[in-house]
């Protein structure tokens, strides 16, 4: 099975993280998923878009509670990197047909994005994941991903859902 999918993640508490999403659901669901000092972030309505503009500017907004980043893949050939602090997009992999090719970084971060760019998207993503110290197994899931493991009774107990 082919997948495409949509992470978010940021560096904040996480009730801080909770009571901002809870104003951005956007309709849809968001899954939540603390994994000290992170919290990842899955909006249903965001991955269903899978517009990189709503994306960029989700993404912006969640940075004023800290360094944040999104991961989004499409049918596993396109890639989707972003990383920002304070309101603004500091770093951008994008690749692919839809993505367009775009590499922008500050130059300590150039070197590992370029690695990045030579990877399949799956594993650049778990790599730039590693890098900043997030799970690279919370990178690499997506809202339907949860969903299926919450259908299953297989989700953990920590795990928040907002609606």
């Amino acid at each position: 099975m082919v997948r495409s999918f949509l992470s978010l993640h940021v560096e904040a508490p996480l009730e801080r993280v909770r009571a901002w999403a809870r104003e951005r659901t956007l309709g849809a669901g968001v899954y939540l998923v603390p994994d000290p000092p992170w919290v990842s972030l899955y909006p249903e309505a965001l991955e269903a878009q899978e517009d990189p503009q709503a994306i960029r500017a989700f993404l912006e907004e969640l940075s004023q509670l800290g360094r944040a980043l999104a991961f989004l893949v499409l049918a596993e050939e396109e890639l989707l990197f972003l990383l920002a602090e304070g309101g603004k997009v500091l770093a951008e992999l994008a690749q692919g047909t839809e993505l367009g090719e775009r590499l922008m970084a500050p130059s300590e971060l150039k070197p590992l994005l370029e690695k990045a760019s030579r990877m399949p998207p799956v594993s650049a993503v778990q790599a730039l994941a590693a890098h900043f110290g997030l799970h690279p197994d919370h990178a690499a899931l997506g809202f339907l991903d949860l969903l299926e493991a919450e259908e299953e009774g297989d989700l953990p107990e920590e795990v928040i859902y907002l609606e």
